[in-house]
């Protein structure tokens, strides 16, 4: 719902300001960007809704081959710059929750990573257990060796909609989808240094 809220006014504050321009080429692009944005929202808020039923049902889906596959698709789509993913995956790791959400959020965080990598994306999933009590945690960490970026970036791309490249493809929503979803699920989004130099996104 707050991801819904924030694109309403501006968004349609652009379209209207853009549709009275009538043929202006670059207002027909406006147009078509604003739609794009607003089918990945409403994706978005159906993926929310449906998390919030299915978290109650307690689905269990295995993670290698989800990871391993978004991985093969990403290596293809990023083949014009020689991207390569490694995977590291806990064979045993479960996700509490339905498969397209989990794709959501690998998908998002590994295009992200390839989208600023120089060369390598690395994504290591692990299952732990903090407090032997409680219950396992599932950890996903996706790093690359791009350029990474300062505190202060980060936090401006952890903002919703915020872009740091506007020569980057997508709208800028990925990140932030992930941390709706993941908040779904009882859990959040981290980013930091990664060994390999660029940026580390930390999902729990």
């Amino acid at each position: 719902g707050n991801l819904a809220h924030g694109l309403k006014t501006p968004l349609s504050v652009i379209v209207n300001e853009a549709a009275a321009r009538g043929n202006d080429p670059f207002a027909a692009k406006v147009i078509e960007q604003a739609d794009i944005m607003r089918d990945q929202v409403a994706r978005h808020l159906e993926r929310a809704r449906l998390s919030a039923r299915t978290a109650m049902i307690g689905s269990l889906t295995e993670i290698t081959p989800v990871v391993t596959a978004l991985a093969r698709t990403m290596e293809k789509i990023h083949r014009d710059r020689g991207i390569a993913i490694e995977v590291h995956a806990d064979e045993a790791a479960r996700f509490r929750g339905e498969r397209p959400d989990l794709e959501e959020m690998i998908g998002n965080l590994v295009d992200n990573a390839c989208k600023w990598a120089s060369s390598k994306v690395t994504v290591e999933v692990a299952c732990e257990r903090p407090d032997p009590s409680g219950a396992a945690r599932l950890r996903i960490v996706v790093d690359d060796d791009g350029r990474g970026l300062s505190p202060a970036e980060r936090e401006q791309v952890a903002t919703r909609g915020r872009r740091l490249d506007e020569t980057k493809p997508g709208s800028g929503l990925g990140l932030s989808i992930v941390t709706e979803l993941a908040g779904l699920y009882g859990g959040g989004l981290t980013l930091g240094a990664a060994p390999l130099g660029g940026l580390r996104a930390e999902l729990v």
